[in-house]
């Protein structure tokens, strides 16, 4: 039995898997863990290239920004070692549970078999990043079952962590407050 891991770091937009445990996929990268990031949505919605055109009332190609997105997605994830980068390029104009989402997301879960998923708070405030958990969640329900045409066998994760982001202030994460259980030293990484 190998002692390697591998981890799948899913965030709901393309920066927020690099922004919220960027450290701890290079950590796990050095240590010659298997790491993936994933981002199902696109995140134009809150592009500021395709506000600031749309204020000026022009129309914002999209196309060439969402292409933008995914590059910059996979170039940063590079600069941290990891080379598997998935990105679904789904709109975050309305956020919600897609079924077709949770299928994709599935289908990454059998293709890496994560022993490690780490995602967003279920309660996030942002809807994308919340949303984008619930569909984790049930992706990892669906990836743990028998799926008929599915090349891989039925995985479930060993363990799943939620980005945890002290200092937060807005009403619903004061509420519901994310106080981390466990903390990843990535002095080394850094």
């Amino acid at each position: 039995m190998s002692d390697r891991l591998s981890i799948l770091n899913i965030g709901g937009h393309p920066k927020d898997a690099i922004l919220y445990a960027g450290g701890t996929m290079a950590k796990h990268v050095a240590r010659g863990d298997r790491v993936c990031t994933l981002a199902p949505n696109h995140g134009l919605a809150h592009h500021l290239q395709a506000l600031e055109e749309r204020k000026k009332g022009k129309e914002p190609d999209s196309a060439a920004l969402v292409d933008d997105r995914e590059q910059e997605f996979i170039d940063a994830a590079n600069e941290l070692g990891v080379t598997d980068v998935r990105f679904f390029k789904r709109s975050d104009e309305v956020v919600i549970v897609e079924r077709e989402i949770i299928i994709e997301i599935a289908d990454v879960i059998g293709d890496v078999l994560p022993d490690i998923i780490i995602t967003h708070a279920l309660y996030d405030s942002v809807p994308g990043h919340a949303v984008a958990t619930e569909m984790t969640l049930l992706a990892m329900e669906a990836a743990s079952g028998f799926r008929p045409g599915k090349s891989y066998p039925p995985h479930k994760p060993s363990q799943v962590f939620f980005h945890a982001q002290a200092g937060r202030t807005n009403v619903l994460e004061t509420d519901i407050s994310r106080v981390p259980t466990h903390l990843v030293d990535i002095t080394d990484s850094i």
